[in-house]
Protein backbone atom coordinates (compact mmCIF):
# COMPACT_ATOMS: atom_id res chain seq x y z
CA UNK A 1 0.00 0.00 0.00
CA UNK A 2 2.84 2.36 0.84
CA UNK A 3 4.38 1.68 -2.57
CA UNK A 4 1.21 2.73 -4.40
CA UNK A 5 0.99 5.92 -2.35
CA UNK A 6 4.56 6.83 -3.34
CA UNK A 7 3.76 6.21 -7.03
CA UNK A 8 0.74 8.45 -6.83
CA UNK A 9 2.87 11.29 -5.51
CA UNK A 10 4.95 11.53 -8.70
CA UNK A 11 3.51 14.64 -10.39
CA UNK A 12 3.30 15.04 -14.15
CA UNK A 13 2.33 18.03 -16.30
CA UNK A 14 0.36 17.17 -19.42
CA UNK A 15 -0.45 19.05 -22.61
CA UNK A 16 -3.34 17.13 -24.14
CA UNK A 17 -4.98 17.64 -27.50
CA UNK A 18 -8.67 18.48 -27.31
CA UNK A 19 -9.97 18.81 -30.84
CA UNK A 20 -8.22 21.79 -32.45
CA UNK A 21 -6.79 23.06 -29.16
CA UNK A 22 -4.46 21.91 -26.42
CA UNK A 23 -5.38 21.73 -22.76
CA UNK A 24 -3.06 21.70 -19.78
CA UNK A 25 -3.63 19.54 -16.75
CA UNK A 26 -1.71 18.09 -13.81
CA UNK A 27 -1.98 14.58 -12.43
CA UNK A 28 0.29 11.82 -11.16
CA UNK A 29 2.17 9.23 -13.16
CA UNK A 30 0.29 6.21 -11.80
CA UNK A 31 -3.10 7.68 -12.71
CA UNK A 32 -1.99 8.70 -16.19
CA UNK A 33 -0.56 5.26 -17.05
CA UNK A 34 -3.57 3.46 -15.60
CA UNK A 35 -6.07 5.37 -17.75
CA UNK A 36 -4.07 4.69 -20.96
CA UNK A 37 -5.41 7.73 -22.83
CA UNK A 38 -5.75 7.56 -26.60
CA UNK A 39 -5.51 11.31 -27.15
CA UNK A 40 -2.25 13.00 -28.15
CA UNK A 41 -0.29 13.98 -25.02
CA UNK A 42 2.98 15.65 -24.08
CA UNK A 43 3.90 14.48 -20.57
CA UNK A 44 6.58 16.31 -18.53
CA UNK A 45 8.12 14.99 -15.33
CA UNK A 46 11.35 14.81 -13.34
CA UNK A 47 13.35 11.59 -13.41
CA UNK A 48 14.54 11.57 -9.79
CA UNK A 49 12.54 8.48 -8.82
CA UNK A 50 13.60 6.62 -11.97
CA UNK A 51 17.31 6.76 -11.14
CA UNK A 52 19.59 4.82 -8.83
CA UNK A 53 18.71 1.80 -6.75
CA UNK A 54 15.52 3.19 -5.31
CA UNK A 55 13.16 0.27 -4.60
CA UNK A 56 10.38 2.21 -6.33
CA UNK A 57 12.24 2.30 -9.64
CA UNK A 58 11.59 -1.29 -10.73
CA UNK A 59 7.81 -0.92 -10.61
CA UNK A 60 7.93 2.42 -12.41
CA UNK A 61 10.22 0.99 -15.07
CA UNK A 62 7.83 -1.89 -15.74
CA UNK A 63 4.86 0.45 -16.15
CA UNK A 64 6.74 2.78 -18.46
CA UNK A 65 8.17 -0.05 -20.56
CA UNK A 66 4.70 -1.48 -21.06
CA UNK A 67 3.25 1.88 -22.08
CA UNK A 68 6.11 3.46 -24.09
CA UNK A 69 7.88 0.32 -25.30
CA UNK A 70 11.43 1.36 -24.43
CA UNK A 71 13.99 -1.42 -23.82
CA UNK A 72 14.65 -2.45 -20.24
CA UNK A 73 18.39 -1.66 -20.49
CA UNK A 74 17.57 2.01 -21.01
CA UNK A 75 17.62 2.47 -17.23
CA UNK A 76 21.22 1.33 -16.78
CA UNK A 77 23.95 3.84 -15.93
CA UNK A 78 25.48 3.36 -19.38
CA UNK A 79 22.37 4.81 -21.04
CA UNK A 80 21.40 7.15 -18.21
CA UNK A 81 24.76 8.95 -18.29
CA UNK A 82 25.15 8.90 -22.07
CA UNK A 83 25.60 12.21 -23.87
CA UNK A 84 22.96 11.23 -26.42
CA UNK A 85 21.26 8.34 -28.19
CA UNK A 86 18.38 7.45 -30.47
CA UNK A 87 16.54 4.18 -30.86
CA UNK A 88 13.21 2.96 -32.24
CA UNK A 89 11.07 -0.12 -32.55
CA UNK A 90 7.98 -1.17 -34.46
CA UNK A 91 6.50 -3.40 -31.79
CA UNK A 92 3.25 -3.94 -33.69
CA UNK A 93 2.03 -3.43 -37.22
CA UNK A 94 0.69 0.06 -36.53
CA UNK A 95 2.79 0.99 -33.47
CA UNK A 96 6.09 2.83 -33.48
CA UNK A 97 8.10 3.56 -30.30
CA UNK A 98 11.20 5.70 -30.02
CA UNK A 99 13.61 6.85 -27.30
CA UNK A 100 16.21 9.57 -27.57
CA UNK A 101 18.29 11.87 -25.39
CA UNK A 102 19.85 15.35 -25.63
CA UNK A 103 22.42 16.98 -23.34
CA UNK A 104 22.97 20.74 -23.21
CA UNK A 105 25.34 22.71 -21.03
CA UNK A 106 24.07 26.13 -19.98
CA UNK A 107 26.15 28.92 -18.45
CA UNK A 108 24.19 30.99 -15.94
CA UNK A 109 25.26 34.55 -15.16
CA UNK A 110 25.03 35.57 -11.53
CA UNK A 111 22.03 37.94 -11.38
CA UNK A 112 23.65 40.34 -8.92
CA UNK A 113 26.91 40.67 -10.86
CA UNK A 114 27.81 42.86 -13.82
CA UNK A 115 30.96 40.86 -14.51
CA UNK A 116 30.57 38.53 -17.48
CA UNK A 117 33.05 36.13 -15.91
CA UNK A 118 30.98 35.68 -12.75
CA UNK A 119 28.79 32.72 -13.71
CA UNK A 120 27.83 29.19 -12.82
CA UNK A 121 26.64 26.39 -15.07
CA UNK A 122 24.13 23.56 -15.20
CA UNK A 123 23.47 20.51 -17.35
CA UNK A 124 20.13 19.87 -19.03
CA UNK A 125 19.97 16.08 -19.36
CA UNK A 126 16.76 15.53 -21.26
CA UNK A 127 15.34 12.14 -22.23
CA UNK A 128 12.28 11.47 -24.38
CA UNK A 129 10.14 8.38 -25.00
CA UNK A 130 7.39 8.22 -27.59
CA UNK A 131 4.70 5.73 -28.44
CA UNK A 132 2.38 6.07 -31.42
CA UNK A 133 -0.29 3.93 -33.01
CA UNK A 134 -3.20 4.68 -35.29
CA UNK A 135 -5.93 3.63 -32.88
CA UNK A 136 -3.97 3.62 -29.60
CA UNK A 137 -1.98 6.06 -27.47
CA UNK A 138 -0.04 8.91 -29.04
CA UNK A 139 2.18 10.15 -26.27
CA UNK A 140 5.64 11.44 -25.51
CA UNK A 141 7.24 11.38 -22.07
CA UNK A 142 9.68 14.25 -21.53
CA UNK A 143 12.12 13.90 -18.62
CA UNK A 144 14.05 16.72 -16.93
CA UNK A 145 13.22 19.46 -19.40
CA UNK A 146 14.04 23.05 -18.37
CA UNK A 147 11.27 25.60 -18.10
CA UNK A 148 12.26 27.30 -21.35
CA UNK A 149 11.94 23.96 -23.15
CA UNK A 150 8.45 23.39 -21.75
CA UNK A 151 7.34 26.87 -22.78
CA UNK A 152 8.79 26.39 -26.26
CA UNK A 153 6.82 23.16 -26.69
CA UNK A 154 3.68 24.88 -25.46
CA UNK A 155 4.14 27.67 -28.02
CA UNK A 156 4.81 25.20 -30.84
CA UNK A 157 1.65 23.24 -30.06
CA UNK A 158 -0.49 26.34 -30.53
CA UNK A 159 0.67 26.49 -34.16
CA UNK A 160 0.96 22.74 -34.82
CA UNK A 161 -1.21 21.01 -37.37
CA UNK A 162 -3.43 18.39 -35.62
CA UNK A 163 -3.29 16.15 -38.70
CA UNK A 164 0.46 15.66 -38.25
CA UNK A 165 -0.06 13.64 -35.08
CA UNK A 166 -2.53 11.38 -36.85
CA UNK A 167 -0.22 10.68 -39.79
CA UNK A 168 3.32 10.36 -38.47
CA UNK A 169 4.86 9.36 -35.10
CA UNK A 170 7.69 11.80 -35.79
CA UNK A 171 5.31 14.69 -35.39
CA UNK A 172 6.42 14.59 -31.74
CA UNK A 173 10.06 14.84 -32.70
CA UNK A 174 9.68 17.98 -34.79
CA UNK A 175 8.12 19.76 -31.79
CA UNK A 176 10.77 18.52 -29.35
CA UNK A 177 13.73 19.25 -31.63
CA UNK A 178 12.41 22.74 -32.25
CA UNK A 179 12.50 23.26 -28.47
CA UNK A 180 16.01 21.77 -28.37
CA UNK A 181 17.08 24.33 -30.96
CA UNK A 182 15.81 27.16 -28.76
CA UNK A 183 17.68 25.84 -25.71
CA UNK A 184 20.85 25.41 -27.75
CA UNK A 185 20.49 28.94 -29.05
CA UNK A 186 20.56 30.35 -25.51
CA UNK A 187 23.43 28.04 -24.55
CA UNK A 188 25.61 28.93 -27.53
CA UNK A 189 25.12 32.69 -27.24
CA UNK A 190 25.82 32.64 -23.50
CA UNK A 191 29.14 30.87 -24.11
CA UNK A 192 29.84 33.23 -27.01
CA UNK A 193 29.35 36.26 -24.72
CA UNK A 194 31.97 34.95 -22.29
CA UNK A 195 34.43 34.10 -25.09
CA UNK A 196 33.90 37.55 -26.59
CA UNK A 197 34.52 39.15 -23.19
CA UNK A 198 37.86 37.32 -22.98
CA UNK A 199 38.78 38.56 -26.46
CA UNK A 200 37.93 42.17 -25.65
CA UNK A 201 39.74 42.14 -22.29
CA UNK A 202 42.83 40.16 -23.16
CA UNK A 203 46.00 40.51 -21.12
CA UNK A 204 47.82 43.84 -21.66
CA UNK A 205 51.10 43.51 -23.51
CA UNK A 206 52.98 45.92 -21.23
CA UNK A 207 52.04 44.11 -18.03
CA UNK A 208 49.97 40.96 -18.65
CA UNK A 209 48.16 39.45 -15.69
CA UNK A 210 45.99 36.69 -17.24
CA UNK A 211 43.53 34.61 -15.26
CA UNK A 212 44.70 31.15 -16.32
CA UNK A 213 42.13 29.36 -14.16
CA UNK A 214 39.26 31.10 -15.95
CA UNK A 215 40.78 30.55 -19.39
CA UNK A 216 41.00 26.80 -18.84
CA UNK A 217 37.59 26.62 -17.16
CA UNK A 218 35.98 28.36 -20.14
CA UNK A 219 37.86 26.06 -22.52
CA UNK A 220 36.25 23.12 -20.73
CA UNK A 221 32.77 24.61 -21.26
CA UNK A 222 33.38 25.25 -24.97
CA UNK A 223 34.71 21.72 -25.48
CA UNK A 224 31.64 20.27 -23.75
CA UNK A 225 29.37 22.38 -25.93
CA UNK A 226 31.08 21.18 -29.10
CA UNK A 227 30.91 17.57 -27.94
CA UNK A 228 27.17 17.64 -27.23
CA UNK A 229 26.43 19.44 -30.49
CA UNK A 230 28.35 16.86 -32.51
CA UNK A 231 26.30 14.10 -30.86
CA UNK A 232 23.04 16.04 -31.26
CA UNK A 233 23.71 16.67 -34.95
CA UNK A 234 24.33 12.97 -35.53
CA UNK A 235 21.29 11.69 -33.65
CA UNK A 236 18.98 14.31 -35.21
CA UNK A 237 20.20 13.09 -38.58
CA UNK A 238 19.34 9.54 -37.49
CA UNK A 239 15.83 10.65 -36.54
CA UNK A 240 15.43 12.46 -39.85
CA UNK A 241 16.61 9.46 -41.87
CA UNK A 242 14.38 7.04 -39.96
CA UNK A 243 11.35 9.25 -40.58
CA UNK A 244 12.18 9.39 -44.28
CA UNK A 245 12.60 5.60 -44.48
CA UNK A 246 9.25 5.06 -42.79
CA UNK A 247 7.59 7.52 -45.16
CA UNK A 248 9.11 5.85 -48.26
CA UNK A 249 7.75 2.47 -47.13
CA UNK A 250 4.31 3.80 -46.27
CA UNK A 251 1.18 3.03 -48.31
CA UNK A 252 -0.73 5.85 -46.66
CA UNK A 253 -3.08 8.12 -48.62
CA UNK A 254 -1.60 11.14 -50.36
CA UNK A 255 -2.91 13.52 -47.71
CA UNK A 256 -1.03 11.67 -44.99
CA UNK A 257 2.09 11.46 -47.15
CA UNK A 258 1.92 15.22 -47.60
CA UNK A 259 1.92 15.62 -43.80
CA UNK A 260 4.85 13.23 -43.49
CA UNK A 261 6.83 15.13 -46.13
CA UNK A 262 6.20 18.37 -44.24
CA UNK A 263 7.38 16.77 -41.00
CA UNK A 264 10.51 15.54 -42.81
CA UNK A 265 11.18 19.04 -44.12
CA UNK A 266 10.79 20.47 -40.63
CA UNK A 267 13.21 17.91 -39.20
CA UNK A 268 15.72 18.74 -41.91
CA UNK A 269 15.42 22.44 -41.11
CA UNK A 270 16.02 21.90 -37.40
CA UNK A 271 18.89 19.53 -38.17
CA UNK A 272 20.45 22.34 -40.20
CA UNK A 273 20.06 24.71 -37.25
CA UNK A 274 21.79 22.28 -34.86
CA UNK A 275 24.55 21.71 -37.42
CA UNK A 276 25.02 25.49 -37.64
CA UNK A 277 25.28 25.67 -33.85
CA UNK A 278 27.93 22.95 -34.02
CA UNK A 279 29.94 24.98 -36.52
CA UNK A 280 29.64 28.06 -34.31
CA UNK A 281 30.77 26.09 -31.27
CA UNK A 282 33.76 24.71 -33.16
CA UNK A 283 34.59 28.25 -34.25
CA UNK A 284 34.34 29.49 -30.65
CA UNK A 285 36.59 26.66 -29.54
CA UNK A 286 39.20 27.72 -32.11
CA UNK A 287 38.83 31.39 -31.13
CA UNK A 288 39.26 30.60 -27.46
CA UNK A 289 42.27 28.39 -28.14
CA UNK A 290 43.73 31.28 -30.10
CA UNK A 291 43.23 33.53 -27.07
CA UNK A 292 44.99 31.01 -24.83
CA UNK A 293 47.92 30.82 -27.26
CA UNK A 294 48.06 34.60 -27.51
CA UNK A 295 48.03 34.90 -23.72
CA UNK A 296 50.92 32.47 -23.34
CA UNK A 297 52.87 34.26 -26.07
CA UNK A 298 52.14 37.67 -24.53
CA UNK A 299 53.36 36.53 -21.12
CA UNK A 300 56.44 34.95 -22.69
CA UNK A 301 57.18 38.18 -24.56
CA UNK A 302 56.74 40.22 -21.38
CA UNK A 303 59.03 37.93 -19.42
CA UNK A 304 61.56 38.09 -22.25
CA UNK A 305 61.51 41.89 -22.03
CA UNK A 306 62.06 41.71 -18.29
CA UNK A 307 64.95 39.30 -18.83
CA UNK A 308 66.46 41.68 -21.41
CA UNK A 309 66.30 44.55 -18.90
CA UNK A 310 67.94 42.40 -16.25
CA UNK A 311 70.59 41.32 -18.75
CA UNK A 312 71.33 44.96 -19.65
CA UNK A 313 71.74 45.81 -15.98
CA UNK A 314 74.06 42.88 -15.49
CA UNK A 315 76.02 43.95 -18.57
CA UNK A 316 76.57 47.42 -17.09
CA UNK A 317 77.77 45.85 -13.85
CA UNK A 318 80.10 43.58 -15.84
CA UNK A 319 81.51 46.53 -17.79
CA UNK A 320 82.12 48.52 -14.62
CA UNK A 321 83.73 45.52 -12.97
CA UNK A 322 85.93 44.97 -16.01
CA UNK A 323 86.90 48.66 -16.08
CA UNK A 324 88.05 48.69 -12.46
CA UNK A 325 89.49 45.18 -12.35
CA UNK A 326 92.89 45.91 -13.98
CA UNK A 327 93.45 48.94 -11.77
CA UNK A 328 92.47 46.94 -8.72
CA UNK A 329 94.80 44.16 -9.77
CA UNK A 330 97.75 46.54 -10.27
CA UNK A 331 97.13 48.32 -6.97
CA UNK A 332 97.00 44.96 -5.22
CA UNK A 333 100.29 43.92 -6.79
CA UNK A 334 102.11 47.15 -5.91
CA UNK A 335 100.76 47.16 -2.39
CA UNK A 336 102.68 43.98 -1.66
CA UNK A 337 105.93 44.14 0.37
CA UNK A 338 107.94 42.81 -2.55
CA UNK A 339 108.23 46.35 -4.01
CA UNK A 340 109.98 49.41 -2.52
CA UNK A 341 109.62 52.73 -4.24
CA UNK A 342 111.72 54.63 -1.61
CA UNK A 343 115.41 54.98 -1.02
CA UNK A 344 117.75 52.43 0.45
CA UNK A 345 117.70 51.13 3.96
CA UNK A 346 113.97 50.83 3.93
CA UNK A 347 113.53 54.61 4.29
CA UNK A 348 111.50 56.26 1.54
CA UNK A 349 112.67 59.58 0.06
CA UNK A 350 109.53 61.14 -1.33
CA UNK A 351 109.82 63.96 -3.82
CA UNK A 352 106.73 65.63 -2.60
CA UNK A 353 105.55 65.85 1.00
CA UNK A 354 102.10 67.06 2.00
CA UNK A 355 101.60 67.97 5.64
CA UNK A 356 98.35 68.08 7.47
CA UNK A 357 97.67 71.75 8.29
CA UNK A 358 95.51 70.83 11.20
CA UNK A 359 96.71 72.19 14.50
CA UNK A 360 98.99 70.18 16.70
CA UNK A 361 101.34 68.95 13.95
CA UNK A 362 99.50 65.96 12.53
CA UNK A 363 101.02 63.03 10.65
CA UNK A 364 102.02 63.64 7.03
CA UNK A 365 101.85 61.52 3.94
CA UNK A 366 104.04 61.40 0.82
CA UNK A 367 103.62 60.61 -2.87
CA UNK A 368 106.39 58.68 -4.57
CA UNK A 369 107.93 60.03 -7.73
CA UNK A 370 107.51 56.52 -9.18
CA UNK A 371 103.69 56.57 -8.90
CA UNK A 372 103.57 56.69 -12.71
CA UNK A 373 104.49 53.04 -12.77
CA UNK A 374 100.95 52.23 -11.45
CA UNK A 375 99.28 54.07 -14.31
CA UNK A 376 101.72 52.63 -16.82
CA UNK A 377 100.40 49.14 -15.98
CA UNK A 378 96.77 49.94 -15.04
CA UNK A 379 95.72 51.90 -18.14
CA UNK A 380 96.96 49.42 -20.77
CA UNK A 381 95.53 46.49 -18.85
CA UNK A 382 92.15 48.27 -18.61
CA UNK A 383 92.14 48.94 -22.35
CA UNK A 384 93.08 45.33 -23.09
CA UNK A 385 90.32 44.05 -20.75
CA UNK A 386 87.66 46.26 -22.40
CA UNK A 387 88.73 45.14 -25.87
CA UNK A 388 88.60 41.50 -24.84
CA UNK A 389 85.13 42.09 -23.33
CA UNK A 390 83.82 43.64 -26.56
CA UNK A 391 85.17 40.84 -28.73
CA UNK A 392 84.62 38.01 -26.25
CA UNK A 393 81.89 36.28 -28.30
CA UNK A 394 83.98 36.32 -31.49
CA UNK A 395 87.04 35.06 -29.66
CA UNK A 396 85.11 32.22 -28.04
CA UNK A 397 83.60 31.23 -31.38
CA UNK A 398 87.03 31.35 -32.98
CA UNK A 399 88.31 29.03 -30.28
CA UNK A 400 85.17 26.88 -30.78
CA UNK A 401 84.29 27.17 -27.10
CA UNK A 402 80.69 28.23 -27.89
Amino acid sequence: MGQIIMDELIPVNIFEQKGEKWAFRQTDLNTYLSLAPTSTCFVFMESEKLQGNDHRSAKLHSKLEAFYGMPSEIWTDVHWEANGYYGCRDSKLDRHDTWFRYLIKQLIKEPSSKDELNYTYTWFKMAFFTTWSQAGPKSILCLDCPQEMTMSVRGSLDNACPDHFLADPYSFHQIIIRGIVNVYDNSIWRIRDVVRHVEKHRAHVNKPEPDYDHLHELARHVIHSTETLIVSTHQTEQIMLRQRTRMDRSNAPEEELRCMRQIGDNLMFYWGMIHAFKCRSESMQARHQNEISLTFNTVAQYQSQLAAVDAAAMRVIAVLSAAFLPATFVSAIFSMSFFNNGGGGGTQSPDTTLSDSGGGGGDGWSLSSKFWIYWAFAIPLTVIAMVLLCYSNKILRKLKLI
